[in-house]
């Protein structure tokens, strides 16, 4: 029931911008035109996004853990000097459960991964040998610093669990851009912390430049 209810807000989420922004096709696309003129060759700026998405855990982590919900921000580079490039520094954070079959076998009144992750990677907008009109297929490459964190109920059970631990792990995956919201799926692979993501992020522009 954790899952379904995951799953139904997730996709709320997911679809109701799409249908903003298919309302408003005409106005956005009109703004968009405007954004691109510049006085200069080649326009640069600087980019905030913040992201909601669904993370599944794989391999040995989708034996202990659930899936759940992760939050994350990240701050792009853009400029037609490295087009079709789009470097980004990112940070997420998930809280998975444990699963209720290893709470059982292993006699715990609870269990939580907590990981906060830090990422410095590249989008590819795959536009420049893609054609599409109305979104932008993108394929993303990210290294991340993990920092994982296990809380044991009760403390004394799972001596073999390490309590935290920090690693690198490497993403990567693809999406598509809708205008300013992007739909994407990676897969990590960082040793027991190895998961699947469903994710969306909302851009908004700092600086012009």
């Amino acid at each position: 029931m954790k899952l379904l209810r995951l799953i139904i807000i997730f996709l709320f989420l997911l679809f109701f911008p799409v249908i903003l922004c298919s309302q408003d096709e005409g106005t956005v696309k009109i703004d968009s035109l405007r954004k691109l003129k510049s006085d200069k060759l080649e326009p640069s700026g600087l980019f905030f996004s913040a992201g909601l998405g669904i993370d599944i855990p794989f391999l040995n982590f989708s034996d202990n853990s659930s899936t759940s919900l992760c939050l994350g921000a990240r701050v792009e580079y853009s400029s037609l000097k490295i087009y079709p490039f789009v470097i980004g520094l990112s940070y997420q954070y998930q809280g998975n459960e444990g699963s209720d079959d290893f709470k059982t076998i292993n006699l715990l009144n609870g269990l939580k991964t907590t990981i906060h992750s830090v990422g410095l990677g590249f989008d590819i907008n795959l536009n420049k040998y893609l054609k599409s009109s109305f979104t932008i297929p993108f394929l993303t490459l990210e290294v991340k610093y993990l920092m994982a964190q296990r809380e044991i109920n009760p403390e004394t059970a799972l001596q073999d669990f390490l309590r935290k631990e920090s690693l690198i792990g490497f993403s990567g995956g693809l999406g598509f851009t809708l205008y300013v919201f992007d739909i994407y799926g990676t897969y990590t692979h960082a040793k027991n912390y190895s998961s699947f993501a469903v994710r969306t992020r909302f851009r908004i522009p700092i600086i012009k430049f």
